[in-house]
């Protein structure tokens, strides 16, 4: 899994740059990460357990649209996490 440098800080004080992670969905994945890095959790998820609106996982560098908790994903598939950033 491949995580956007914005959120670097929030894993092992940058030093993490690619993870592995199991799971069979995308939500069991993030899931593993806030297990490792609790710090991840208010960074991607809102307070109802739904990833925020300016995060966005790719599966096999594809969107994977709405219910992007529930997507199924296989051994060997790559994660991106994106956080889009805003600003004036």
């Amino acid at each position: 899994m491949s995580i956007q440098a914005t959120l670097h800080p929030f894993l092992n004080d940058g030093k993490e740059l690619q993870l592995e992670v199991s799971g069979n969905t995308v939500g069991e994945c993030l899931k593993e990460i806030v297990r490792q890095y609790p710090a991840m959790e208010k960074k991607m998820f809102d307070k109802k357990g739904r990833i925020k609106g300016y995060v966005e996982v790719l599966v096999n560098d594809h969107g994977i649209g709405a219910d992007e908790l529930a997507y199924v994903v296989k051994d060997g598939d790559s994660m991106t996490i994106i956080v889009y950033l805003s600003g004036g």
